[in-house]
Parts: C-alpha cells; sequence; structure tokens
C-alpha cells in the first residue's frame, strides 16, 4: 500500500488557539478498538552506532516530553514504531532528525527550533540515557501501541482528524495510521544498523 495523503482541505487547515484546539481534540473520541502493543525494537549496528542511537533518542525524550517518564517513554516508542515503518528513515537518528535541515520541514520541533542550544541537567540526560538504551534493548512501552504521530492537545494539526486516536499521555495525544499502514504488519523493517548524526 502507498503512503496516505492529506487532501488539499487538510493541508489548508488554519491555526487555532489553544482552547479551541483543546475543545477540538476533545470531540474527537479514542478508539474503542483495543490498542496493539509494539513489538521490542532489536538494534543492529556497532557499539558507537548504538550510543549515536542513544543519544538521539534520549534527546528526542526530553526536548519533546521533559522529566516525566510515562511521557519520555510514550515519545521513545513512537521513534522507534517510526525506525521500523516503511513512511520512515530506518535508523533512529533518522527518524529523529528527518527534516531537521529545512526551516520548516522538522519532524520533532526541537531539532529545528533551536532548543538545542538549551542545556539540562545532567541528571535528566541520565535518566533518559538509560531509558532510551533499555527500549532500543527491547523495552516496550505498551499504552501507545503502533502510534507513528503525537501532538499536544493545545495544538490541532491538519493531519490529526485523518488518524486513529489511541491514548492520552499527560497533555500529549497519540495516534497510528488507520488500516494496513497502522497495522503491526506494516511495522516489518528492520534498523539500518548504522546511526549517522546530522
Amino acid at each position: 500500500p502507498g503512503t496516505p495523503t492529506m487532501d488539499a482541505a487538510q493541508l489548508e487547515a488554519p491555526a487555532v488557539t489553544p482552547t479551541t484546539a483543546r475543545a477540538l481534540n476533545a470531540a474527537v473520541p479514542f478508539t474503542d478498538q483495543p490498542v496493539v502493543a509494539a513489538r521490542p525494537f532489536r538494534f543492529r549496528g556497532s557499539a558507537e552506532d548504538r550510543e549515536r542511537a542513544i543519544s538521539c533518542l534520549a534527546a528526542a525524550q526530553l526536548y519533546e516530553a521533559g522529566i516525566d517518564e510515562r511521557g519520555r517513554r510514550a515519545v521513545a516508542q513512537v521513534i522507534l514504531n517510526r525506525a521500523r515503518h516503511p513512511a520512515f528513515p530506518a535508523s533512529i537518528c533518522g527518524v529523529v532528525f528527518q527534516g531537521a535541515e529545512r526551516r520548516t520541514g522538522c519532524q520533532f520541533t526541537f531539532t529545528c527550533d533551536g532548543s538545542l542550544r538549551r542545556t539540562l541537567p545532567e541528571g535528566w540526560w541520565a535518566r533518559a540515557r538509560a531509558t532510551a538504551a533499555a527500549m532500543i534493548g527491547g523495552d516496550v512501552f505498551a499504552p501507545v501501541g503502533l502510534a507513528t504521530h503525537y501532538h499536544t492537545d493545545w495544538v490541532y494539526p491538519y493531519w490529526s482528524p485523518s488518524l486513529v486516536k489511541l491514548r492520552a499521555i499527560d497533555t500529549h495525544l497519540f495516534f497510528r495510521w488507520p488500516g494496513f499502514w497502522g497495522s503491526q504488519a506494516a511495522f516489518r523493517r528492520a534498523h539500518a544498523g548504522v546511526e549517522r548524526l546530522p
């Protein structure tokens, strides 16, 4: 199956205020179907590549979810899900920094909005790296299932209504694609074995 596309109306959806976004998000129901957990991720690559993957995954956790452990694990699971899905790069750093070279094309805001210039406490990094290592080693955060997308509840992205709403973790909402593209069968790709930093 091909990559799902958005129609012109979805692409041109106007920005909304946080209050309106929360109301729009609340009006979309969560799926009544079981949320299928992802399979454990298996990293393939050298020790150096593994360290790069851990660094990329830890950075995404911290800059996207802060110190909340459930939020960090949920973000990490989305990234690992994407790394196994044919619509995204086949490496963790590739997923995290996808589009970061473009001013408006980054998949994760922190990679292109200047957030990386902020220094975070070393203790936060140690916890995020431990979580990243565990999840690269096969730990699964089952509550978000096969989610490949998420956003905070105070925004309403154009793509949100076209996806299956799975769970809320704090203020983040998690989604998967409908149909085959969001099924376990679509998450079949092995890790590339190489991790490159941008």
